[in-house]
């Protein structure tokens, strides 16, 4: 035990500049709305991908319209998801300094390809969007979809790295027998599990978005003045996506039930029965955020039947409180993991605090 603790670096003199409990509610907040932007950026850009390969072999032009709707999303989104993910950043440095930095170091290599990977990806996928017409027919069409698919795949990847870093700062007593990146995949545990639930989440959100934006421009098509032949081309396409957003939510979110007890029972037993019934208030915010769900994935279904503003916003509400949730429960499972070690290696706190 002793030699554990040693592995853990002690916390730099500088005191953290301000309430702990007020930088835990900043950076649950920071996070939800940075992972928000991501998810609708990496569900956007696989489908659009899915959607122009399924009008190719349909050949119908509903499914290539509404795929080209994706790759201006994915395009204008990423970069908003990018910008909003510097505060979480700072603040888990500020907060985990002696956990973070050193699981960042062991993975430095990845760590730094990040900017290589994220610009290549984000040119990629402006050519996706501004070559899609000239590369319409043919052969061209089939290069454009491997441009899109290549851009759509190392945005799939990039959370692999967060995943391993965010992992790997649970356990100090892996630290040495860490051999970087590509081996923490499978050396610690959880990594898999979090990344499926990680991609389903990001369909599900993905397509409550599509719902939602599609939904909002067949409304606006009704008070513009153009062709009749254009506006029904239109139509169709937002009718198509307002459907397909909602099959896709519906269908991954019940995939999520299965994928999240799946997560569970993967963390540390002890970790796992405070969900379990062992903690009054792990176990509760546990059993709401199923149940609500649940909930939601009836307003979903009453969505798709009758396409009411009612059950739109009814939607919308019991997913905002139910990713407000899963934040926070993303939060306390951290915390709880580190909180053995943080007892035994003290942050660096203010004066007024620390009295």
């Amino acid at each position: 035990m002793l030699q554990l603790f040693s592995i853990i670096p002690k916390d730099i003199e500088l005191a953290i500049p301000g309430n702990i409990g007020f930088f835990e509610v900043l950076i649950v907040v920071s996070f939800l709305m940075h992972i928000l932007f991501v998810n609708i950026t990496v569900g956007s850009s696989t489908l659009a991908v899915f959607q122009e390969v399924r009008g190719m072999r349909k050949k119908e032009k509903v499914f290539d319209e509404f795929a080209f709707q994706l790759a201006n999303h994915t395009s204008i989104l990423k970069s908003i998801a990018v910008v909003l993910g510097v505060a979480p950043l700072l603040l888990i440095s500020v907060i985990y300094t002696q956990y973070f930095y050193p699981s960042t170091l062991l993975i430095g290599k990845a760590w730094l390809s990040l900017l290589i990977i994220l610009i290549t990806a984000f040119l990629i996928l402006y050519a996706y969007k501004f070559l899609w017409r000239k590369m319409d027919k043919g052969g061209k069409k089939v290069l454009h979809v491997a441009i899109g698919a290549s851009g759509s795949l190392l945005l799939l990847f990039v959370p692999l790295i967060f995943i391993v870093n965010v992992v790997s700062m649970l356990y100090p007593e892996m630290w040495a027998g860490s051999k970087g990146f590509f081996h923490g995949l499978f050396y610690y545990p959880q990594i898999w599990q979090r990344y499926f639930h990680f991609i389903l989440a990001s369909f599900a959100v993905t397509g409550i978005y599509l719902y939602f934006w599609n939904n909002r421009l067949q409304k606006k098509l009704n008070t513009q003045s153009m062709e009749n032949n254009k506006k029904q081309e239109k139509f169709i396409v937002y009718v198509h996506g307002k459907r397909l957003g909602l099959q896709v939510a519906i269908w991954t979110t019940l995939l999520q039930l299965i994928f999240g007890t799946i997560l569970l029972i993967s963390f540390e037993r002890p970790i796992m029965m405070l969900y379990m019934g062992e903690d009054l208030l792990l176990t509760t915010l546990l059993l709401v955020s199923i149940l609500l769900t649940l909930v939601m994935v009836f307003f979903l279904y009453q969505l798709q039947k009758h396409d009411v503003k009612r059950y739109l916003m009814l939607s919308l509400t019991t997913f905002l409180v139910v990713l407000s949730l899963m934040g926070w429960m993303r939060h306390e499972l951290r915390e709880n993991y580190l909180q053995p070690y943080i007892d035994e290696n003290p942050r660096t706190a203010n004066d007024i605090e620390s009295n």
